[in-house]
């Protein structure tokens, strides 16, 4: 067969591999993408997308119960079938428009699934080698498997946001972000929800006090949430499923549901690319690459987003390795990975967000620090809104006033993560930020609360 060599070789045209693929396509590099699923990655296909669709839809009807009291009459309800109609109608065209914004800059495109067989050379199924001077893995990540027996009756989360009609009863195994996510929005559209969580701890990448006030707001709105209840097994039962798991005091315990999700969260998807036959290191948590996103055993290969380490399966996070990698591509050595500052967020009702250090990781650092908290729900913001648990939690580091971490639940909590996401990444200090005139009335505006 004959070698097909390119300048760069991109495998996965998610956020990060997307970035990567066009920018260099326009500076003038001959770059091929190798795509193995659907054309735009996990985030805007089976993950980000679809999911904030779903919960924009869904939490406007948890508004209109809050503000019941308030002079909004009516019951608004989820009609299901026509919220997926619109989320397909938002989301199936996406993969032709990323198809076509590599093609509109001579990008060459290829379907199938690459695995190397060399340091610079790729195999995709029945094509012949394909070289490059630089390979580019952006190969994102999948559901995490459980290990457990009877794990095939699950729904993953790509599932559960295909599903066509809602069960009136779920599980959601797991209790990080997709599981609350999703239980808030089953709920919402009339399901009854049950959170499953191995550990005591839920949301772990947030802070655990506003963690526990997000359970208490889950609970009002009808989601049972158990923690340290280990999943051993799921079992067929009648037309649903049975959950098999170890409770309080090492008592075993079953739940029956119509339907079970596993909400335990994506893993890097590298099974299948041979690394190992390009030389690169790569650990549980993904590719090993240094601050250049280059692979620390192989110089040829970059990595970018949600399959390397160190990293967090977040786009904003996938977006700066991208740049990262492309500005090092052009200009070797001219850029370092920087992620200081990025938000996120779980868009629950209400929303809880998060932008720079936890506490105990700002204690593990040894930074001396002051933390700024309270309770938002009496703000007047909140009680305009009928919203009954809010909270906020803010580490000003002393002596210098920088912000180290802010952690806020509430309403548009993930703008608020956003202003003070970018005050840590711009080293902005408490004073400036309470020197900045806000728009009033605004949530920008509740940011001199949290800090006064």
């Amino acid at each position: 067969m004959t070698r097909q060599t390119y300048d760069v070789i991109v495998i996965g045209s998610g956020p990060a591999g997307g970035i990567v693929a066009r920018r260099l396509g326009e500076a003038g590099l001959d770059v091929a993408v190798v795509e193995k699923d659907g054309w735009g990655g996990v985030c805007p296909l089976r993950g980000c997308e679809p999911k904030k669709t779903l919960a924009d839809m869904t939490h406007e009807i948890l508004r209109v119960r809050d503000m019941a009291t308030h002079g909004v009459a009516g019951n608004a309800r989820v009609d299901w079938a026509a919220l997926m109609r619109f989320k397909h109608s938002v989301i199936d065209p996406i993969s032709g428009k990323v198809f076509d914004s590599f093609h509109g800059r001579g990008i060459t495109t290829i379907q199938g699934e690459a695995r190397f067989i060399g340091p610079d050379t790729v195999e995709v199924d029945e094509l012949g080698p394909l070289t490059a001077r630089r390979i580019v893995v952006a190969s994102g990540a999948v559901p995490r498997k459980l290990g457990i027996p009877g794990e095939r009756l699950l729904l993953n989360s790509d599932r559960f946001l295909d599903l066509e009609t809602l069960p009136e009863s779920m599980l959601f195994i797991g209790g990080g972000f997709v599981s609350f996510e999703f239980a808030c929005i089953a709920a919402a559209a009339g399901a009854r929800a049950t959170i499953l969580h191995r550990s005591r701890r839920v949301l772990k990448g947030f802070d655990e006090v506003l963690g526990r006030k997000l359970v208490q707001a889950m609970q009002d709105q009808g989601v049972a949430v158990h923690t340290d209840h280990p999943v051993k097994a799921v079992e067929p039962f009648e037309d649903g499923v049975r959950v098999l798991v170890n409770g309080p005091d090492d008592v075993e315990m079953e739940f029956v549901a119509a339907a079970a999700v596993s909400g335990a969260g994506r893993v890097p998807d590298l099974d299948g690319l041979d690394l190992d036959k390009a030389g690169v290191e790569s650990g549980e948590r993904g590719i090993k690459v240094d601050e250049y996103m280059r692979s620390v055993s192989n110089p040829v290969v970059f990595g970018a987003g949600d399959c390397v380490e160190p990293g967090h399966p977040l786009t904003p996070m996938a977006a700066l390795q991208a740049d990262t990698v492309v500005r090092n591509i052009l200009d070797e050595g001219s850029a370092r990975s920087d992620l200081s500052g990025t938000a996120g967020a779980v868009f629950t009702h209400p929303t809880l967000a998060c932008a720079g250090l936890l506490e105990e990781q700002a204690r593990e650092q040894g930074y001396e620090f002051k933390v700024y908290e309270g309770d938002a729900a009496g703000w007047s913001e909140h009680n305009r809104l009928g919203m009954a648990h809010a909270g906020y939690r803010v580490l000003v580091e002393r002596g210098t006033g920088r912000i180290l971490g802010a952690h806020y639940l509430g309403a548009h909590a993930e703008e608020v993560a956003n202003i003070f996401g970018m005050a840590i990444r711009h080293s902005l200090t408490r004073e400036d930020l309470l020197a900045q005139p806000w728009a009033y009335p605004s949530f920008g505006y509740t940011v001199r609360y949290m800090l006064g």
